[in-house]
């Protein structure tokens, strides 16, 4: 086939990869503007390489590069990460801020008490009755570090108990206090209860706070001017040392490491240096996003069989480990993209069941990383393999633009490495 001034399809690659073999980069913008006229002199005919081609071409490229290097990735390096870690979560998370986890030593923590706020719990009311107290205007105190406060609330006839204690909770919070106010609602009795709490957490006398009725009976009838509990210290102990207290329920305990308390435990919690499973997860997290873009760009070609056999190839080696896969979280959807289950993924995660997946050498899970990752490796190398003939719109011929087809030469040099990948 010729193009244009008997310049035929074998002496352009040959010029081209003249080129690619070491010759100046700048020849190549020579070859396009010697032989592929600039956008806007094109020849006879009104083919032409599509934005959308090179962005397919691109698209699998990059996607297929991204889901080589996750892989890799889960392959071992995922799992060799280590983050300070805390033995229970639910009594106790820890965050760490050094940049030498080898220096943490294991500690283990004992958890009395956490610390709370001062809590001002009303009573129960029937949500929807009629308010009983006072009409109108009513006012109340609140004194705390020492200032005291004056709160209005006007209760209108017809009022229900819920209106009136929203009412306040609204008022106490707009007052920006150093408290918060809640109504708390059960939809089985149909009851409501007003509740005021300190936003400080310690025994601080400073944080305490005192509600008392000025004009009605507000306060009272509502129950927030009765303390139903006083604010308290975390009460703490490391390695079975003397007992400690903070007002915080957030403690520093050396060499970068903070932790959380969130409830008391008879048993202690070790804080001691394992693998960072949040850095894992995001990996996996990253496999899935990876793949099911590779896998979109190519199943949506229809008309493409080489692309459509990329599509193939991915759902065949997925649809084989498909149980072993979803049991570390990792499932499909009708239109055969990847999905994951977070919960499932963290409880593999912990029993390390994910890490055997994606990294034990034999068996039909290293199957999985080895044959996905080989077909990623191949998209990138042989991308030709998995693009079809429809890429060039109406095919190469006397109809084709000088113009598109230098930019397509220009482009895969600049950007692919050699015009043989897309020649079909």
């Amino acid at each position: 086939m010729k193009i244009g001034n008997n310049i035929s399809m074998y002496n352009t690659y040959n010029m081209f990869n003249t080129l690619y073999q070491g010759n100046m980069l700048s020849h190549s913008n020579r070859l396009n503007r010697n032989f592929f006229p600039l956008p806007g002199n094109k020849a006879q005919g009104t083919g032409a390489l599509g934005s959308g081609a090179v962005q397919f071409i691109n698209s699998i490229k990059s996607s297929s590069k991204a889901l080589s290097g996750t892989i890799k990735e889960l392959s071992g390096p995922a799992f060799s990460n280590r983050a300070i870690t805390s033995s229970n979560n639910d009594v106790m998370t820890v965050s760490y801020s050094g940049n030498k986890p080898g220096s943490v030593s294991s500690m283990n923590i004992r958890i009395d008490q956490t610390a709370e706020g001062q809590l001002n719990e009303g009573t129960i009311e029937a949500a929807n009755a009629a308010y009983q107290g006072a009409v109108g205007v009513n006012k109340f105190s609140v004194e705390i570090g020492g200032k005291t406060t004056e709160i209005s609330v006007n209760v209108a006839e017809g009022d229900t108990n819920k209106n009136v204690q929203q009412k306040m909770a609204d008022a106490i919070n707009k007052a920006g206090l150093g408290i918060k106010a809640t109504v708390a609602t059960d939809s089985k009795t149909s009851t409501s209860m007003l509740s005021v709490e300190s936003t400080k957490t310690g025994a601080d006398e400073k944080n305490s706070f005192k509600i008392t009725d000025i004009t009605g009976d507000m306060a009272a009838k509502t129950g927030i001017d009765k303390v139903t509990r006083e604010g308290r210290d975390a009460e703490y102990s490391v390695n079975g040392g003397p007992a400690r207290t903070s007002q915080s329920n957030s403690v520093y305990l050396g060499n970068g490491v903070t932790a959380t308390f969130l409830k008391a435990s008879e048993e202690t919690v070790t804080v001691s240096r394992g693998q960072d499973m949040k850095y894992a997860i995001s990996q996996v997290e990253s496999l899935v996003k990876s793949y099911n873009d590779l896998y979109v760009e190519s199943v949506q070609r229809t008309n493409d069989m080489k692309s459509q056999n990329l599509a193939s190839k991915m759902v065949s080696i997925t649809g084989t480990y498909s149980n072993a896969l979803s049991s570390v979280g990792i499932g499909f959807d009708s239109s055969g993209r990847m999905t994951l289950d977070s919960e499932k993924l963290g409880k593999a995660a912990e029993s390390g069941r994910l890490e055997q997946f994606f990294t034990q050498n034999s068996g039909r899970n290293y199957g999985f990383t080895n044959q996905l990752s080989r077909l990623a490796d191949n998209v990138q190398r042989n991308t030709s393999n998995y693009v079809g003939g429809s890429i060039f719109g109406s095919g190469l011929s006397e109809n084709f633009s000088y113009s598109s087809f230098g930019d397509l030469i220009q482009y895969n040099f600049l950007s692919a490495g050699s015009i043989l990948d897309f020649m079909l």
